[in-house]
């Protein structure tokens, strides 16, 4: 083979092969503990990007880096949630580390006022389970073939 040929070839092969790489949902060690941790929110959460949320509580595909509280398909945040996302909170690693640590402190913190309701009564308290969740989730963002 030529090496134009060959180059060619090469060429096609990486343009063919792209779509798949750009699809790829290789998570890291951490990442996949995350997603075994995660199972336990399941009851309630669906984690999968084509899923609508349930009507229990919202889709967690595409939260990392979201406001709070403003999925379009989830129409029953709580109190506190509603007003965390008035003040303009977004899921990042500190908050969500927060959060799940403790979500009627965390909500408390950020809203000022603790007689809001909240929905979520789950919590970690192991601090390499949360940044693992946490992991998973910045993981799947923007990934529809993650989950």
């Amino acid at each position: 083979m030529s090496l134009p040929s060959l180059m060619a070839a090469c060429a096609i092969a990486l343009l063919t092969a792209a779509p798949v790489l750009a699809a790829d949902c290789t998570l890291s060690p951490v990442a996949q503990e995350g997603k075994m941790v995660s199972n336990q929110c399941k009851s309630c959460h669906v984690f999968e990007a084509d899923k609508p949320s349930p009507n229990t509580a919202p889709n967690l595909h595409d939260v990392y880096g979201s406001m709070a509280g403003t999925r379009k398909d989830f129409a029953h945040y709580s109190a506190a949630m509603a007003a965390a996302s008035a003040k303009g909170l977004i899921w990042t690693d500190d908050t969500l580390f927060a959060y799940l640590a403790d979500p009627k402190i965390m909500l408390q913190t950020v809203t000022g006022d603790p007689s809001l309701k909240h929905g979520m009564f789950f919590s970690l308290r192991d601090p390499d389970q949360r940044k693992a969740v946490i992991a998973f989730l910045k993981a799947i963002k923007d990934k529809p073939a993650c989950n």
